[in-house]
């Protein structure tokens, strides 16, 4: 043993100890978490380049004799080459006093260390921890400084794990890029998508992330080295803060800079939060795939089983051959953890207080814990876990072609309540979307075939062209089977249609759109249309006025153009009794009987209650958006 003695009295250190009586008090005082400072060994080698590039400079401007800026030197170097092991940083990571125990831990290890190069022995009789080793520093400059530095490597180092992960991404994307299968919004089923376009979005977050970290990386070079006690530099040789950031940079391998304000450098930490957010967000990101990763293989029998997972250990010591998602179940901890040392960062940043950041302690052990520990389960994550993932291609593609969400491609050819009918029909009957379109008549089975192939609705374009085509298609359909209703039927339903909206002698805006869309849908020239709007706007007061032109058509046409009528007189929910009056006006002057013209109103409100029945009012498209569809099934009902 041998004893060391301050103005607190004497203490006993170790024979093997290089540390002195500092670094013992603080030892005692703060034996709190069981982490030594010297669990964190780059920590320590920064901190002992530090003190090199600082005995060299202060060499370089005559304030320190050349044989203990090389003693220095030579233990610095043995710090950094572990021949110093962890043992000499005994002092807890947590810690009071604005770090001054892991300071002189490192500055009485060092002098001890120098000391015996010089004489042969421990002591401070030529190399003293205060005088020489921290000339021309302080705790709140040289602390900082290696914090920021420390935080640089483990920076680049976790980018190097992120790039491992990368890399085995960018294979799986290519594996599963024609593996079919269904996406989930909502954990509910949504429409078919590729494992590769999946795995894809997982593949950018971690690019994301990598250029995040480079730029965060870079930040961290810039410190307030120089700055000693409160950012004045007091304390500092003339010529000390030219030379420093050279030689700091020569020792570290890295362009390190001087901060633009060492007051500021010193006193605000909101760089820290901004950096422990960004390592919450990327841990939180890969949580969110860990926890994909989980649910897409669970199973193995009952769960979604589109993909296996490799085997790691034995999932359970009491069933057996039951495998657990062990290595996301790892992401996710590692994200819990790093949530709560953000939260910890978070707060010392806040509780800072004047002059000076004296939460170096626990902002040093939350982040350098939150990167290691990331930067160890990536790579163990991306080489035992997602370098050896499978698809289930059966049961991805059965489930993609079972999904009643494609009732969504069938509805943008056919209409919303089309798209309905068919989901509800392959609900209720157990079919494929496929098969329940076929067997309703709405597809033929090539249509089918080419609609909803799943692995072309994956693909924007090729499925964009095909449902716009195909639409064009129905579009083209509908409108031809429109034109061949008798130009003169066609004028009478827009003449009806008009003085339906003058029943109550005035026009809104609404009803004047209403009759721009069913003149579109009648195929009318703009001509005619102001020509019947105007004579309509005239005459309606004079209902029995409907023109000897009327008995010119057939009752197939009259009908059809009073089924038209009834339903402008539902379909608003407000039936008007000027609007009745006019449709008794025309049942009577097209010779309809009372028997019939009760029919035709039962099927055109049995229409509405069927869309009522079918698509949720919320979810309803513009009643007069349906006109096209209105006479397809006018036609329909006329001829039965």
């Amino acid at each position: 043993m041998r004893y060391e003695h301050d103005s607190l009295g004497e203490l006993a250190l170790p024979d093997e100890a290089y540390y002195g009586i500092n670094t013992e008090r603080g030892r005692r005082n703060f034996a709190v978490s069981g982490i030594s400072i010297g669990h964190f060994p780059m920590f320590i080698h920064v901190l002992a380049k530090i003190k090199k590039a600082t005995a060299i400079t202060n060499a370089d401007i005559d304030g320190l004799a050349t044989p203990i800026m090389q003693a220095i030197c030579q233990a610095c170097d043995e710090i950094v080459s572990s021949k110093i092991r962890a043992e000499q940083f005994p002092v807890d990571v947590i810690q009071g006093g604005g770090c001054i125990s892991t300071h002189m831990n490192i500055n009485e290890v060092i002098a001890n260390r120098a000391n015996e190069i010089i004489t042969g022995a421990k002591g401070y009789d030529f190399v003293h921890p205060n005088n020489h080793v921290n000339m021309g520093q302080s705790t709140n400059d040289v602390l900082p400084t290696a914090l920021k530095l420390t935080v640089h490597f483990y920076l680049l180092n976790l980018i190097n794990s992120l790039g491992v992960l990368e890399e085995i991404l960018e294979e799986k994307v290519a594996e599963f890029a024609d593996v079919v299968k269904l996406s989930r919004t909502c954990l509910q089923d949504a429409v078919p998508i590729t494992l590769g376009q999946e795995f894809s979005a997982y593949l950018s977050l971690v690019r994301r992330s990598i250029k995040q970290l480079e730029f965060q990386a870079d930040m961290c070079l810039d410190v307030p080295l120089g700055a000693t006690a409160v950012g004045t530099s007091l304390g500092v040789r003339p010529g000390y803060l030219e030379k420093i950031y050279g030689n700091l940079s020569k020792v570290m391998g890295v362009t390190v800079r001087r901060d633009e304000n060492f007051f500021d450098g010193l006193q605000n930490g909101d760089f820290f939060v901004q950096l422990s957010g960004t390592i919450k967000s990327i841990a939180t990101g890969l949580s969110k795939m860990a926890t994909d990763l989980r649910i897409l293989s669970s199973g193995n029998r009952s769960g979604m089983k589109e993909i296996v997972l490799p085997a790691v250990q034995a999932g359970s010591s009491i069933m057996p051959g039951k495998i657990n998602p062990s290595y996301p179940e790892l992401i996710n901890q590692v994200a819990y953890l790093v949530c709560g040392n953000d939260l910890t960062i978070t707060m010392a940043v806040e509780g800072i207080e004047l002059d000076l950041n004296i939460w170096d302690s626990i902002i040093s052990k939350s982040l350098f814990e939150s990167l290691e520990v990331m930067t160890r389960s990536i790579v163990l994550f991306a080489h035992n876990c997602v370098k050896g993932i499978e698809a289930n291609r059966e049961e991805c593609a059965s489930q993609a072609e079972n999904t009643l969400s494609l009732a969504l491609v069938v509805s943008m050819v056919f209409g919303y309540e089309v798209g309905v009918k068919v989901a509800k029909h392959a609900h209720k009957e157990g079919l494929s979307i496929k098969h329940a379109a076929i067997e309703l008549g709405v597809l033929t089975p090539d249509m089918a075939n080419d609609l909803l192939d799943v692995y072309m609705l994956t693909d924007s374009k090729r499925s964009g062209e095909l449902v716009n085509q195909m639409a064009q298609k129905q579009k083209d359909k509908v409108r031809k089977i429109i034109h061949e209703i008798s130009p003169e039927t066609r004028h009478l339903i827009f003449d009806i249609m008009t003085r339906m909206t003058w029943a109550d002698s005035q026009m809104s805006a609404e009803e004047a759109m209403v009759l721009e869309v069913t003149a579109e849908a009648l195929q009318l020239d703009k001509q005619m249309i102001t020509k019947l709007s105007s004579k309509s706007g005239v005459q309606v007061a004079t209902m029995g006025m409907w023109g000897d032109e009327l008995m010119q058509l057939s009752m197939q046409e009259r009908e059809l153009a009073y089924i038209c009528g009834a339903w402008l007189s539902e379909v608003d929910d407000e039936v008007a009794g000027e609007e009745l009056a006019l449709l008794e006006d025309l049942r009577e002057a097209s010779l309809i009987s009372m028997e019939r013209a009760t029919y035709l109103k039962r099927k055109v409100h049995q229409i509405h209650a069927h869309k009522a029945e079918l698509v949720p009012q919320w979810e309803a498209s513009p009643w007069w958006e349906e006109f096209e569809r209105l006479l397809v099934q006018a036609l329909e009902l006329v001829k039965k």
